[in-house]
């Protein structure tokens, strides 16, 4: 191997480009990498060294930005569904002297409402939803109604219902656990039927039974038998039962009286005892 051959392998090798001739040209030579650090250049004497502490710029949309406590005071006002909170209570009247009775509390569902009219009341338990709506017969031609909720607020509406005055009404109102029923035996001749409001789920609960029959539009006449039934629980059996009755009658004054129901003891627990001569029947004359 010529001695030109040899120098050009060996240069190959560790890398390094000998001289060679192209065309009679000298190739350019690139000269190996230094094997020790260069030193850093020195700043000149004369320049003040000044150190400059840099602070993080707020955002100018940070500013207006909500602490955290009022977005949790702004979320607990939303109700589970979305919808604002706040409690309403509408009335709107409906044929045959009927209220449409609305109470709308969406951030308290399951809660218990107390309805009053006319004296009279009875507790409805709230559906998930907060909203509940039910039918009422209007016991007068100025229906006043009061909501009563759990946390104190109290809710009222009123409604004119001229309709009420051709509607015979004998309301009963049960209160405590385990209420009984008003029982009203109606001639066929004559058109009545009994609604069932509330739902009482302790002591401190009620429901209201009303009896509705359309007068003055018929030449049909009879005796609308009322009775009271209740059964014997280990609720009652000693304590008995309270009871409300309002009667309403074209031609005959209104009038709300209290009944307390003495209980016939333990051991008739079990029974069922139908409470006869205790409401005054109702005796019906058409045109």
């Amino acid at each position: 191997m010529s001695r030109i051959l040899t120098g050009a392998a060996l240069a190959a090798w560790f890398g390094i480009v000998s001289p060679t001739h192209a065309d009679g040209i000298a190739a350019a030579i690139t000269p190996p990498r230094p094997n020790v650090l260069l030193p850093s250049p020195e700043l000149p004497h004369d320049v003040d060294e000044t150190l400059v502490t840099f602070t993080t710029a707020i955002a100018p949309f940070a500013e207006h930005q909500d602490p955290v406590t009022e977005i949790v005071a702004r979320q607990a006002n939303i109700s589970n569904f979305g919808t604002a909170c706040g409690s309403s209570l509408s009335i709107t009247t409906k044929p045959d002297a009927m209220l449409n009775v609305r109470v709308s509390e969406p951030c308290l569902p399951y809660d218990v409402v107390r309805i009053e009219h006319e004296n009279l009341a009875f507790t409805q338990p709230m559906p998930l939803t907060g909203e509940l709506s039910f039918l009422l017969p209007a016991l007068d031609e100025h229906a006043e109604l009061k909501a009563v909720l759990s946390d104190g607020t109290v809710l009222t509406a009123a409604a004119h219902v001229p309709d009420a005055q051709n509607f015979a009404r004998v309301a009963l109102q049960w209160s405590g656990a385990d209420p009984g029923e008003l029982v009203a035996k109606v001639p066929k001749v004559l058109d009545g039927q009994v609604f069932h409001l509330g739902q009482s789920l302790d002591i401190t609960g009620a429901v209201l039974q009303v009896f509705s029959s359309r007068i003055g539009d018929s030449a049909a006449s009879g005796v609308v038998r009322l009775s009271m039934q209740a059964a014997v629980t280990a609720n009652n059996c000693e304590a008995g039962h309270a009871a409300r009755v309002h009667r309403t009658v074209p031609g005959e004054p209104t009038s709300t009286y209290d009944l307390t129901l003495k209980g016939p003891g333990c051991g008739a627990v079990g029974e069922s005892l139908e409470l006869k001569n205790i409401l005054r029947d109702l005796k019906l004359a058409g045109n």
